[in-house]
């Protein structure tokens, strides 16, 4: 029997208070300020059968495939260069080397369980969505540190809106690769990556600067990528 996650509820100012987006601050202004669209991507159909263990494979791995690419692009790196500070800059390294010990190798054990080939891997085209979204962040990248830091900031934030989902309505994915991926983004090591992250925005970004446009491009192009997962299956 599937156990089915429920949707998350609406928006509210200082729903993340606990990360430290307090109610009236820079990130909670942000988030509020995407609030609609943000709901549409973590209620989104890809999330909702991928929590409820409905996800056909080939949904999962057209995705995933999408996502692989989209990791390698090189983002972190931009931001350690960019990073103000030396603690700030040794914080993003350690979190780098995170990504390339435990995501990275998810996705090239997910490739050979799923028995997609180098060549299927290199072959596959990116979605339209997923085009966008790299075009997009290779434009953030040569742009500011409030940029930049804005645009990863509301990468992971969403990520974990998702997955909390399940954690907050107690269901545990059957199925490996449904597990595996909402182990990479719930948890107290990613929750504690977000709120530095969310402390690095009411830092340095503004509402009122280019930053707050860049944070909801960014969940208009992450809710894009979840649909767009279908397309290419």
């Amino acid at each position: 029997m599937t156990n089915h996650v429920p949707e998350a509820a609406a928006s509210h100012s200082g729903d993340w208070a606990f990360l430290g987006a307090e109610a009236g601050s820079v990130a909670d202004r942000l988030y509020m300020s995407a609030a609609e669209e943000w709901n549409q991507a973590i209620n989104s159909r890809f999330v909702n059968e991928l929590l409820d263990d409905t996800l056909p494979d080939r949904v999962l791995v057209s995705y995933l495939i999408q996502d692989f690419k989209f990791f390698n692009q090189g983002i972190m790196e931009h931001a350690i260069a960019l990073a103000p500070r030396k603690e700030t800059k040794e914080m993003l390294r350690r979190q780098s080397k995170f990504f390339a010990d435990e995501e990275a190798p998810y996705f090239t054990d997910f490739l050979k369980v799923y028995h997609v080939t180098e060549e299927q891997y290199e072959n596959a085209p990116q979605t339209p969505a997923n085009k966008e979204y790299c075009d997009y962040l290779a434009e953030v990248v040569n742009g500011t540190w409030e940029e930049l830091i804005t645009a990863l900031c509301c990468m992971e934030w969403l990520y974990l809106a998702w997955a909390k989902r399940t954690v907050d309505a107690g269901v545990v994915q059957q199925v490996p690769a449904h597990k595996g991926w909402v182990d990479l983004h719930e948890g107290e090591l990613f929750r504690a990556w977000t709120g530095r992250l969310i402390a690095l925005v009411n830092e340095y970004t503004s509402v009122d600067g280019p930053e707050a446009e860049v944070f909801r491009r960014i969940v208009h192009l992450e809710r894009r990528f979840f649909e767009d997962a279908y397309d290419l299956a």
